[in-house]
């Protein structure tokens, strides 16, 4: 059976990452999993399956329906994990032995079956942090830092970090007259802010059966924003409560010791999809980049929800293929495939020839060079047009006449230059 073309193409909404894709990827990965672990996070990987009921336990309504969910052939209800801040909370609510707080990061791939567009997959990588067992302001402001490092790491110019607070958001929609039973829902309706008109967002919350003048309050605070410094101000014109504001003068404290506040801004429409949140959350921004590469938030309700212990969490996430697009755009990421160090060829069949071209590429793999060994298909020339598509930088030719006089040919494919190497400059007496 012959396959379409089209049946080769991967499921729509993923991808195939071949090497020249993968690697200008992995070069992020890098950066971020160092600074991380500069921070003291741990690595962490879990199943991409989880039980359905695990996911759906507090993920709310809209991802709800961008889960991946089928029965496994033993009718078990399963799905592909949409985030990894659920799979880690499952993990902590059983390993009770780890020390807390826990300090964990993960580089992995989620899944979620929205519609395919501009910055959005059904399969992508994430990279983030989740911080479990601290309740301290010190906790949040950590986060913050990692955040803003890690966008640092990566040169990818101007950023913001736009902060707002779930806490705070509930309680201006209790001064609204809104029901606990109705916030969940505006809650979601307010996460739609930049990506629908205003009017349709009006038109939402009246359908939520909201008087036009309560609409309307939402829609205001929903589009309140500035930066940091004067969020107190805003937060008392609402009628905040002091110990909120008692918080958010202590996170700025904390902020200006990293060094970071300079990148925050008060967004009071950030309210983040998940249902999970319960006090900060924020987004990240790149200039000139409509979508955000990142954010997340304290979520101290989750862990309980599957252990029935509290257990007070806060963490991140970024989008990897956002992140690319960004650098893309700038102009600022490497392309290209990584440099193989060495590429042998043997001009002879005989076994004492390949032998010793075996016996030298396993001496310069020993030495941490990466080392491809020609199989004897290819004649010279197409062997070192070969090694030159493939990214090789030396190209060493073993044969009877140099081998005769104790030396290899090596040329340098960067400019084609070509010197004679004795085989002892690698460790091999003949």
């Amino acid at each position: 059976m012959v396959f379409d073309d089209k049946d080769l193409r991967p499921v729509r909404g993923m991808r195939d990452l071949t090497p020249e894709e993968y690697y200008p990827m992995f070069q992020v990965f890098d950066k971020l999993a160092r600074v991380a672990e500069s921070f003291g996070y741990l690595r962490v990987e879990t199943p991409a399956l989880e039980y359905y009921e695990i996911l759906k336990a507090k993920a709310g309504e809209d991802v709800i329906n961008e889960i991946y969910y089928f029965k496994d052939k033993a009718g078990r209800e399963v799905g592909l994990r949409f985030d990894m801040t659920v799979p880690v909370a499952r993990v902590i609510s059983y390993r009770v032995d780890v020390p807390k707080p826990i300090r964990w990061y993960y580089i992995t791939k989620v899944w979620r079956y929205d519609e395919p567009q501009h910055g959005r997959y059904r399969e992508f990588h994430q990279f983030g942090i989740e911080f479990i067992g601290s309740s301290s302001i010190r906790a949040d402001a950590e986060i913050l830092a990692v955040g803003v490092e890690a966008l640092r790491s990566l040169d990818i110019g101007d950023f913001r970090i736009r902060i707002n607070d779930r806490r705070i958001i509930e309680q201006l929609l209790s001064k609204f007259g809104i029901p606990s039973d109705v916030k969940p829902s505006v809650l979601r309706i307010m996460d739609k802010r930049g990506k629908v008109p205003d009017e349709e967002l009006l038109e939402m919350l009246r359908n939520l059966e909201l008087s036009n003048d309560t609409a309307q309050e939402v829609l205001r605070l929903a589009n309140t924003s500035e930066s940091l410094d004067k969020a107190i101000g805003s937060f008392r014109e609402l009628g905040v409560s002091d110990d909120f504001i008692k918080y958010y003068n202590e996170l700025m404290e904390f902020l200006d010791m990293y060094g970071i506040r300079s990148y925050m801004d008060l967004d009071m429409g950030i309210v983040r999809g998940l249902d999970y949140y319960t006090g900060i959350v924020f987004e990240m921004y790149v200039t000139d980049y409509k979508l955000s590469v990142g954010g997340g938030g304290r979520y101290d309700n989750l862990i309980e929800i599957y252990s029935g212990k509290p257990m007070p969490a806060s963490g991140f996430a970024m989008g990897i293929e956002r992140l690319l697009e960004v650098l893309e755009q700038r102009g600022s990421l490497k392309r290209g495939l990584p440099q193989i160090d060495y590429y042998v060829y043997v001009l002879s069949n005989e076994k004492n020839y390949l032998s010793l071209g075996y016996r030298l590429a396993s001496i310069l793999r020993a030495g941490g060079s990466k080392v491809v060994m020609d199989t004897g298909e290819k004649s010279l020339r197409s062997a070192l047009e070969y090694a030159s598509k493939i990214n090789a930088r030396y190209f060493i030719i073993i044969g009877p006449k140099e081998i005769s006089r104790g030396v290899v040919k090596v040329r340098d494919m960067s400019n084609w230059s070509e010197r004679e190497a004795p085989l002892i400059e690698f460790g091999i007496n003949v």
